[in-house]
Formats: C-alpha cells, sequence, structure tokens
C-alpha cells in the first residue's frame, strides 16, 4: 500500500515512467544504467519540486471554537517522508548502484 499526502506521490509515478522510458531508449549493452538514470532523474525531480510545493506560504485560519489563528501549511510527502527528502534519498541509492556496478 502506497501512503502519500498532496503531490508525494508523483516522486514513484516519476520513477517508474523514466525507467521505463530509459529501458527502450537505451541500447541493450547499457540497459542497466536505466534504473541509475531514473533514480537520478527522480532524485532531482523531487529535490526541486519538493523544496518548491512544500516551502509555499501557508494559509491563516481562524478557529472558531477557541479563536486562535492556525496555519496550514502543504505537506507534500510519500510514505510519510516529504519530497526534497526522497531526492536526497533516490540520488544516494543511484550512487550506491553506479559504484557497485563499478567495483
Amino acid at each position: 500500500m502506497i501512503v502519500w499526502s498532496g503531490r508525494g506521490f508523483l516522486s514513484a509515478i516519476v520513477l517508474i515512467v523514466v525507467f521505463v522510458l530509459f529501458v527502450q531508449i537505451l541500447p541493450s549493452a547499457y540497459s542497466d544504467y536505466a534504473f541509475v538514470v531514473a533514480l537520478f532523474s527522480t532524485a532531482g525531480f523531487s529535490w526541486f519540486m519538493g523544496k518548491k510545493w512544500n516551502g509555499e506560504p501557508g494559509r491563516m485560519v481562524i478557529d472558531k471554537a477557541s479563536g486562535r489563528e492556525i496555519e496550514i501549511k502543504p505537506h507534500h510527502s510519500l510514505f510519510w517522508i516529504k519530497m526534497e527528502y526522497w531526492g536526497v534519498i533516490f540520488g544516494i541509492i543511484g550512487l550506491i548502484i553506479l559504484i557497485q556496478q563499478f567495483v
């Protein structure tokens, strides 16, 4: 079961779409690198778009019961991890796989 909030599901969708696209584009000799390219592409997407979407200013709302102001901020995450952190995670995984290919 995939758990997300806001636009967080796009990190998983972009990873799958880019992987399938690069499996088709790359020659069969380099098909091992399709997942690495997909991870790095998704890392960039998740980092920049997560920073943009999660950095939007919140909305101030007044609670009628208590009269207090509450700020409602956007929250875009996948498996309870913010999108921009998925960018770091995907980048590290891609780097680990790339290093393992050469060792």
